[in-house]
């Protein structure tokens, strides 16, 4: 952050500033009469930026927009048998982000499959070690607010890949692993990756809304013991508004929600076995209705 030209006599004037360096790089700092000047320094290990555009590749990595971080989550990537690429990006420009990557080489088959990662947006607390929330808003109690997710996204791949939500809900509101109780996957869209065994779904209507519903009270993950939730339209949409609550209102009667917990992150991203593709989401924003009054939460 920088000052802006008029800041010598509008000390609210000041420019945001993205600068890729080096070791020995030199900064020319200026400073108007009475301004300022702040940096924040992140070591990264693959970073490009162009006109708006700014993209990472390697493992882990994190781009921050606004309230919503975009990150490259590449946590079973050890299970692949060939190399392989992966990349977030985000576009100021364009209005959009998202990721693409290419597993191209792995022979998984649907019948038999591996997920190796998961790029993800995330809005709120990420229920893991070395998260905070991105946003004021979560973790908030289920009973004090409403939240819509508005989303646009395009895909093209091939192989095998979903792309849902991944909503936590925690019994803490400063959470960690050992508090996650339960975890909300909305499929938006799917290639040769199967849903679970028909025999085990029930067919819902949420919000207007046909799914299959999956719901499993004894799920075992690392994290410990949680209620895994998946969702599965009748019909995939590019573009929707989902009012959360309704969801949530829908699971506590069903007794997959506890009315004292939290919720802590609204996460979409993408389960990737094999393939080569692309998701691009030019909206994903969250809107907060809570009792205070309305407010609004967007990205891009």
């Amino acid at each position: 952050f920088r000052d802006g030209v008029n800041a010598d006599r509008d000390a609210s004037d000041y420019k945001k500033e993205v600068i890729p360096i080096q070791r020995g790089d030199k900064l020319p700092v200026k400073l108007m009469n009475g301004g300022g000047w702040v940096a924040r320094i992140e070591r990264v290990n693959s970073f490009s930026q162009s006109n708006g555009l700014v993209e990472k590749s390697e493992p882990w990595d994190r781009i921050s927009q606004g309230e919503y971080l975009i990150e490259n989550v590449t946590w079973n990537v050890q299970a692949a048998k060939s190399p392989w690429t992966e990349t977030i990006y985000c576009d100021t420009i364009k209005d959009t982000m998202g990721w693409r990557w290419d597993f191209s080489k792995e022979t998984d088959k649907p019948e038999n499959y591996t997920v190796k990662s998961f790029p993800e947006i995330i809005y709120g607390h990420k229920p893991y070690k070395g998260y905070s929330s991105t946003t004021s808003r979560l973790p908030a109690a289920l009973n004090t607010s409403q939240f819509i997710l508005d989303y646009e996204y395009t895909a093209s791949a091939d192989g095998i890949y979903n792309t849902s939500t991944d909503i936590s809900f925690t019994d803490s509101k400063n959470p960690g692993e050992s508090n996650i109780r339960a975890k909300l996957m909305i499929w938006f869209d799917q290639q040769n990756m199967p849903f679970y065994s028909p025999e085990k779904l029930k067919q819902v209507v949420i919000d207007e809304i046909s799914y299959k519903i999956y719901i499993d009270t004894t799920h075992t993950g690392p994290e410990g013991k949680w209620n895994l939730i998946a969702l599965l339209p009748d019909h995939f949409q590019s573009t929707g508004k989902l009012n959360l609550q309704k969801y949530i209102d829908f699971l506590l009667d069903a007794g997959a929600l506890e009315r004292g917990w939290y919720l802590s992150s609204i996460e979409a991203g993408s389960e990737i076995a094999s393939g080569k593709g692309e998701v691009v989401f030019k909206k994903f924003a969250v809107h907060a209705n809570s009792i205070g009054g309305l407010s609004n939460a967007k990205t891009n």
